[in-house]
This record gives structure tokens, C-alpha cells and sequence, in this order.
């Protein structure tokens, strides 16, 4: 703290002690009385800028720093992982702003009631390497800040990422990431209860959509502790109002690896394949409510990659099963979600079907994979 008072705003403190000096014992005129006015605005924006200063430094914000990033419950946050550095400018900011939120900067007077401004921390003046762009938000509902780094949100994505990520999706996401953008709440003292943070959660949802771009791979809730990929089909859901219930599930269908030697998995399949004539006969005997309940697991492949999918099954023939394909492949290039797809027995892997009461048969990997989760 003692650091860091070299940097509070001594000058513009010190023109607004003489004013109010001079207000008391000889009076303003008019001239003085703008000037005075003007000093109170000055002084009262490098305030603000020092404290929200003092404020990062002192919460040791994970934003930049070594290791996964840490508990902070009081931390009202959305950041962006991105697959490449940004270089915002304050004007693109203000601009994703006024869309955002609709508000009209009629200009950029830092003494405006709001505003959008870059400002630099104390702790970063004294370094010609900024690491992280910081932007100062005024708006009708609070003081916010975006940041935007050129670094990874945690050291060693990947090794983080192999360690505490299962699904490989969304593990190769955070691996891939080489830079973050986040929207902060900035004045959280002001009475952080629950219809606070769902209103600046709202604001940041909102923010954070009109900067999405093909660039963003995963969203990240410090608070919540939950990552999840990103698709532009988030962006509706960011701006809606409820940004967090992205993390209530998974994007798209986790990918959970699991070894092929793994006696477990081999178990499983070997079931599978066994019991798939009782597949067979429940599938001749369907009825039309239950008709699209009859699913089964195969492995797709593409040269060297491959991934295994489930198959809504339309049709039974010999050794060929037709359906159409329910998830959306992660390395695959050739088939997507809903195409139609034949599968040759040989790529069979797991099987379920609706038996007495709905209550599903099969599903034998997944008991496995669960167990891997």
C-alpha cells in the first residue's frame, strides 16, 4: 500500500485543496467556480482510477498469473479464452459498449457521467511491456473493467488442462488458448448482495456478446470455477439475461478417453456385441412412441482419427445399421450432426433401447465412462 502512494493523484488532489482554500477565505468567481467544479471531476476519475488500481493488486487476481486459476467467490467475472492475442482500442470498446447496453457517448469526457477509458494501473506505468490492456466502464448499472492480456489466463495451459480437464473437447480448447479477455465488476464493495450480481452478470453476458468472435474457444466463471466451450450459438444465451446457465451443461457432448487396454472398456464392448440380438428383436417390435429411442455407439474414422457417436437407428439390414448421427464430431471433417450415416456392424460399440416402463437397456461403455468422469 505505502508503494503505491507515489501514485495517488497528489496533483490534481493538491489544485483542489488550494481552490477549496481559496473558495473559503477569499471566495470564486464565476471562472473560479468552473474551475473549481472541474478539479472536483478531475480529482474524483484519477480517484477512481487508483483505487481500481489498488483494488487488482491487492485481490491478487488470477488474470496473468502462474498457475490454474484460484478461488475468489467475490469475483463477478466472464473471460473469453482466446486462440490469439486482441489489441483493442478504446474506441472499439465504446462501441461494443453503446451497442450492448444502448447507451450514447456523446463524447469521451472523463468527467461524462459515463464513459469508456483506458486507463494504466500504477503497478504497470513504471513497465514498458503492458501485459494487460485495462478499460474503465461507467454505466448506468456500475463501474466495470475489461481486460484483455496476450498471455494464457493460467501458466502451462496445457499441462493444466491434461491434468484437471476429462472432457477432450473442451480440454483442447483451454490447450489451445494464447490469450484472454475478460468483463470485471469493478465496484463490488457497493453492496455485493444476489440482485447485484445478477444485474452485473446481465451487463457482462451482454458485453461479452457483442465482443465474441471466432477467436473465443471456451468461457470461463471465475466465481463458479466452470469452464465450458464456446459456440456462436452462446452469444443469444450471453446476451438473454441468465449468462451463467451456459455452465449448467456441456456445450456439446463430452469426449471422455478412455485407454483401449482398458479391461473395463473391453468388458463392455464384448457385451454389447453379445446381447445384440435382444437390440434386434426390441427394434422389430418398436412402437411408433418409442421409434426414435433405439440408439447405438460406433466409431467413426478418417484417416488416422477417429471418434465414436451415437446413431438415432432408422433401419436394420444384415450387417448394416442406417440412422442419423446425434452428435457433433471434434476432429471429424466428413459427417455432422443429423446427416444420415450407414455403419457396418464391425464398428459397433455400445447400444440402448427403451425396455419394460421406458426403462433404457444397454448402455454398457457408459457405465465406464461415467466411472472415468
Amino acid at each position: 500500500m505505502l508503494k503505491n502512494l507515489k501514485y495517488f493523484p497528489w496533483f490534481s488532489a493538491a489544485v483542489l485543496t488550494a481552490l477549496i482554500l481559496r473558495l473559503i477565505f477569499n471566495g470564486l468567481t464565476w471562472l473560479g467556480t468552473a474551475a473549481l467544479l472541474l478539479a472536483i471531476c478531475w480529482f474524483g476519475l484519477e480517484l477512481v482510477r487508483w483505487l481500481i488500481a489498488m483494488k487488482e493488486q491487492a485481490s491478487a487476481h488470477s488474470h496473468g498469473s502462474p498457475g490454474p486459476p484460484k478461488d475468489n467467490e467475490s469475483l463477478t467475472s466472464l473471460v473469453f479464452f482466446l486462440s490469439e492475442p486482441r489489441e483493442p482500442k478504446e474506441e472499439t470498446i465504446r462501441d461494443c459498449v453503446a451497442t450492448a447496453l444502448n447507451i450514447d457517448f456523446q463524447d469521451n469526457d472523463p468527467a461524462a457521467e459515463y464513459f469508456v477509458l483506458q486507463f494504466t494501473p500504477p503497478q504497470f506505468e513504471d513497465n514498458p511491456f503492458q501485459p494487460i490492456q485495462h478499460f474503465m466502464i461507467r454505466v448506468p448499472q456500475g463501474l466495470f473493467s475489461v481486460l484483455a492480456s496476450h498471455a494464457p489466463y493460467m501458466a502451462g495451459p496445457e499441462s493444466f488442462a491434461k491434468d484437471s480437464i476429462r472432457d477432450k473437447r473442451l480440454r483442447s480448447a483451454v490447450e489451445n488458448h494464447q490469450a484472454w479477455l475478460s468483463v470485471d465488476l469493478m465496484n463490488e464493495g457497493s453492496g455485493h448482495d444476489a440482485e447485484t450480481t445478477a444485474l452485473a452478470y446481465q451487463v457482462i453476458g451482454k458485453l461479452l456478446a457483442a465482443m465474441a468472435g471466432p477467436d473465443c474457444l471456451a468461457l470461463y466463471c471465475p466465481e463458479l470455477r466452470r469452464c465450458n466451450e464456446f459456440d456462436p450459438s452462446l452469444i443469444e444465451v450471453l446476451a438473454g439475461g441468465d449468462p451463467l446457465s451456459i455452465f449448467e451443461e456441456p456445450t456439446f457432448e463430452p469426449i471422455i478417453e478412455v485407454s483401449d487396454d482398458d479391461p473395463r472398456m473391453a468388458d463392455a464392448v464384448a457385451e454389447a456385441l453379445n446381447r445384440w440380438p435382444e437390440f434386434v428383436a426390441a427394434f422389430e417390435n418398436r412402437n411408433t412412441e418409442n421409434q426414435d429411442k433405439f440408439i447405438i455407439k460406433a466409431e467413426f474414422t478418417e484417416g488416422s482419427a477417429s471418434e465414436y457417436m451415437w446413431v438415432a437407428v432408422s433401419d436394420l439390414e444384415d450387417d448394416l445399421i442406417r440412422g442419423v448421427l446425434m452428435n457433433d464430431p471434434h476432429e471429424l471433417l466428413e459427417v455432422h450432426r443429423g446427416a444420415t450415416v450407414e455403419i457396418e456392424m464391425s464398428k459397433l460399440n455400445d447400444w440402448i433401447h427403451p425396455g419394460p416402463d421406458d426403462v433404457p437397456v444397454g448402455g454398457f461403455t457408459l457405465k465406464v465412462l461415467t466411472d472415468e468422469e
